[in-house]
């Protein structure tokens, strides 16, 4: 269990000792479920998911959201440690510590600390970090969203509402020559020189798109970039294959058929084969109520699951402690007077 009694930062501690790499979740879901367990609010399981539902007669219900995956530890690491005023560990910012948000409230408000304003659930999702589907879906296919007015997803944001985020297609794209001893070329075709021609067009496109933007006065930028470049072949032959994956962050303001259109007019349709898709999104107008004006705003430059919930009918934005530049780093870390900070402001929304 995780006394979720202790200060933020040991709750963070416990939290990312567990270590809980996508696909790996089940050791923490199993400890998240003992420690919610005792208490009396509504908790469900799905698969590696919880669900933990505070019924208290108010008009409305906020749903704060936060994913259990991480990315794999690799050189970062599980035993957390303080630093210079920050906290160090795999998680520390992605999103560990707005899962010891959610812990923490739900410890003080069944303590009788705090008070809400509204219902309140949470979510304690898998998968965030793997391709879509992930376990968001589940609990949108099974209903466990259907009360919902609200969503916060506590993705790490520095304190500011995400009210929109990138969409992404991810493409694989295969390319062909003739294979031949590479002492004599003049009898093959290199598929690298092909693969290097797409790379022209990826840059050419890049070039293009890759202007800052403002929707509604909030900057971001589109991109696509080759992220992986492979063959298959022994270091005296010419590559008679080579295969590239190509990855576009595409517009709030493009829908995914219409970012599909304008990639594939530069790759081509032919050996060009969808890995993964996902619209981009922008919360609008309609969520002014559960806003303030006295947090600042941004798009945010990268995909969350704040796309799949506006896309459902559950508004919802990201707003989380730390920042999205710590994430998945080595050194991912938190600043703690933020996190602490943090913590003060999302009492508020409640």
């Amino acid at each position: 269990m995780i006394d979720i009694g202790a200060e933020l930062p040991v709750i963070l501690k416990e939290l990312i000792a567990v270590k809980s790499v996508t696909d790996e979740e089940k050791d923490l879901c199993n400890i998240l479920e003992k420690t919610l367990e005792p208490l009396e609010g509504e908790l469900i399981r799905e698969g590696n998911s919880l669900v933990y539902h505070l019924n208290r007669g108010k008009e409305k219900r906020i749903a704060l959201i936060g994913h259990i995956d991480t990315v794999p530890v690799g050189n970062s690491t599980t035993e957390a440690y303080e630093k210079d005023g920050s906290l160090f560990g795999r998680g520390a910012c992605d999103m560990k510590a707005g899962l010891a948000v959610m812990l923490k409230i739900i410890s003080e408000e069944a303590d009788g600390r705090i008070g809400l304003s509204h219902n309140v659930s949470f979510y304690f999702y898998s998968g965030e970090e793997g391709p879509v589907p992930n376990g968001i879906n589940t609990l949108l296919e099974r209903g466990h969203f259907r009360d919902v007015d609200f969503a916060y997803i506590l993705e790490p944001t520095e304190a500011r509402y995400s009210v929109g985020c990138l969409g992404s297609l991810a493409v694989k794209k295969e390319v062909f020559g003739v294979s031949a001893h590479s002492a004599n070329p003049r009898t093959g075709e290199n598929a690298l020189n092909k693969a290097l021609e797409i790379y022209s067009k990826v840059r050419e496109m890049d070039g293009l798109i890759g202007s800052d933007r403002t929707l509604d006065g909030l900057l971001y930028y589109e991109t696509v970039n080759i992220t992986a470049l492979n063959t298959s072949n022994a270091f005296n032959v010419l590559p008679p294959r080579a295969e590239l994956m190509i990855n576009y962050r595409f517009s709030p303001e493009r829908s995914v058929e219409e970012a599909k259109e304008l990639l594939f007019s530069y790759l081509g349709e032919e050996n060009t084969f969808m890995a993964d898709e996902a619209a981009s999104s922008y919360a609008g107008k309609e969520i002014e109520s559960f806003l303030t004006d006295r947090i600042d705003r941004e798009i945010m430059q990268a995909w969350t699951d704040m796309a799949q919930l506006n896309a459902a009918g559950i508004p919802a934005v990201n707003f989380g402690p730390g920042s999205i530049r710590h994430a998945h780093k080595p050194d991912e870390h938190i600043n703690l007077k933020d996190f602490s900070d943090f913590y003060k402001s999302m009492l508020l929304h409640l």
